[in-house]
């Protein structure tokens, strides 16, 4: 890969990584600039049976509690009053980017509704905290926050549940305590549950988004406090789910298979990791998914890990939440240990403007590995220096340019850490022998911006025929391929969806649209700029669902080239449906 040439000061800086949200309301749209929109339409077909058819550590935000969303309507029958509880604990607070740690009381006040839930049934908190001892050193404007807070049971169950708040953003003052207003979140009993189960905080989370990478301080309890709540577990329940996931130990930043049974069919599972004792669960910790539950209630597909630096060695569990149901399975995370380091250059000579490839094996998995060359007395080439990112396996590859006969050497070092430099030599050459002279010629040339724009390799899927009470009912078909072409030489991301019609015959009878559900792929062509993310696997309706998107990079000057994508597409015909050529159009958008 093509390293980012950058001063030396900002090496190891890390990437920035803006999230893209693919809900637009009517005032975000205003704010879309230099974008293009095109619509194109797939026409999907049924046959009826018988017929044919900065600096990163310049600053970071420090906060012990946060929280800011709407309150949600208690839902079970009982909820006369939510029980409500408030204690003054004492925290200790550990400020993220090793700016130290703070220890202070802080007030904590959790109403729970309903008071009377089924065994694995849902509570609805509010969490309202006071002032925490974590402060900011200075003003901040719209800085994106998720708070969470850890609660311990005892008595009808034991373990830890985690209530997590919706992402928002807030303005914050510079060395004041922070007023933040209340949060709300759900979190479900455990299905073993019997009888009144009382609930204290543990702990408090804030994740906070500042230079486009998620910093954490948590917040723990020191030493016993009362309880804030209790809920009262009585009744019978479903069947609980089961989770599965690998044995073995897991690298970060790669996928993990998940498996599992008994889950609500057709749900829409989320993942996160947790401590090993079950608090502390944050979905953040995969970036992504492909899980999806089938119409038996099986669970399948992979979540992968975050990186390095975000998910250190451990042991965890791993929890899958589908709305209704939740359950855990153990997970050990493991990076590749880096041993002797060693790196390598594919010439050690040539002349000035040569282009080298640097590559290195035995680094830390997902760190910053920094490249400069070296003149004769061991000082740094700044205008020479690139950067680039090992992989999961702690290997690099990166290409270097000889810009002047002063290079002597080669240098490289992770994360700027004196212990990890390593150096080989480098000789200038020079062609011919000698002599003649130089000349200079200006060379010029305008570079205008194209536009973003699709095509598509077809406009039919044709599904096949269902044969009513002798099949499945479920047939499988494939997205007519679709190229998204970047042209705009910038860094501003798009978004490719689709909406689906329901079915419907001649005759006027009709199958809903969620019969179809698909699961996304996309992936770029040589040359592109950027990764494109595919979408999750989902059933299909009037609701726009992310086929492929590519967010912004802050590590990158632009993004762009040419990206296919398609999906896989299950229609599962009811059991009872008129017979009929049955058509629906599936409309992509691209933004």
């Amino acid at each position: 890969m093509r390293g980012k040439r950058v001063p030396k000061c900002f090496s190891g800086i890390s990437e920035r990584i803006n999230s893209v949200s693919l809900d637009f309301s009517a005032p975000d749209l205003l704010n879309v600039r230099n974008q293009w929109a095109m619509k194109g339409c797939q026409v999907i077909r049924r046959r009826r049976p018988g017929v044919t058819g900065l600096l990163a550590a310049c600053f970071v935000l420090s906060l012990g509690c946060v929280g800011a969303a709407a309150p949600l309507p208690p839902y079970h029958a009982k909820a006369a009053a939510a029980a409500a509880g408030t204690v003054t604990p004492t925290v200790h607070c550990t400020l993220p980017a090793g700016q130290g740690e703070a220890t202070g009381p802080q007030e904590m006040n959790v109403e729970l509704s309903p008071p009377v839930v089924a065994p694995g049934g849902k509570v609805h908190a509010r969490v309202t905290l006071g002032a925490s001892p974590a402060t900011s050193a200075i003003a901040l404007d719209d800085v994106p926050t998720i708070p969470s807070l850890d609660l311990a049971m005892s008595g009808g169950a034991t373990g830890t549940v985690t209530v997590r708040g919706a992402e928002f953003t807030m303005d914050v003052p510079a060395g004041q305590p922070i007023e933040i207003p209340a949060y709300e979140g759900d979190f479900l009993v455990p299905v073993d549950a019997s009888g009144e189960i009382s609930l204290a905080p543990v702990r408090t989370l804030t994740q906070t988004k500042v230079l486009g990478s998620v910093f954490e301080t948590p917040c723990d309890v020191v030493g016993d406090v009362g309880s804030v709540g209790t809920v009262t577990a009585e009744g019978t329940t479903s069947e609980p789910a089961t989770l599965t996931a690998p044995a073995d130990p897991v690298r970060p930043n790669t996928s993990v298979k998940l498996r599992g049974s008994r889950w609500t069919p057709g749900a829409t599972p989320v993942p996160s990791l947790c401590a090993a004792g079950g608090g502390g669960c944050d979905p953040l910790k995969f970036t992504s998914n492909t899980l999806r539950i089938d119409s038996y209630g099986t669970l399948t597909g992979t979540a992968t890990l975050g990186e390095a630096g975000a998910v250190p060695d451990g042991g965890y569990q791993v929890k899958v939440n589908d709305g209704t149901k939740e359950a855990t399975a153990p997970l050990t995370v493991k990076a590749v240990a880096a041993g002797n380091r060693e790196i390598s250059l594919s010439s050690d000579s040539g002349p000035v403007g040569s282009v080298i490839t640097v590559s290195g094996r035995n680094y830390n998995p997902d760190r910053w590995i920094n490249i400069i060359g070296l003149d004769a007395a061991g000082t740094g080439l700044d205008d020479s220096a690139v950067y680039v990112k090992s992989g999961a396996d702690g290997t690099f590859a990166v290409e270097f340019t000889v810009i002047s006969d002063a290079v002597a050497a080669v240098q490289a070092d992770e994360g700027n850490d004196p212990a990890t430099v390593r150096t080989l030599p480098f000789t200038v050459t020079t062609e011919g022998g000698g002599g003649g002279g130089t000349a200079e010629q200006r060379l010029t040339t305008e570079v205008r911006a194209g536009t973003l724009s699709m095509t598509q390799a077809g406009d039919t899927v044709d599904f096949g025929t269902t044969v009513l009470g002798t099949d499945t009912g479920t047939q499988q078909a494939r997205l007519n391929r679709v190229e998204v072409e970047d042209a705009r030489g910038v860094n501003s991301g798009w978004s490719l969806t689709a909406t689906l019609t329901g079915f419907r015959s001649a005759d006027g009878n009709t199958i809903p649209a969620d019969a179809v559900r698909w699961t996304p792929a996309c992936t770029a062509r040589a040359g592109s700029v950027g990764a494109p993310v595919a979408g999750s696997p989902a059933a299909l309706g009037s609701e726009a669902a992310s086929l492929c998107r590519m967010s912004p990079d802050g590590s990158r000057p632009f993004t762009g080239g040419r990206f296919d994508a398609d999906a896989g597409l299950t229609l599962t015909v009811p059991e009872f449906t008129r017979p009929g050529d049955y058509s629906a159009t599936l409309t992509l958008t691209l933004l």
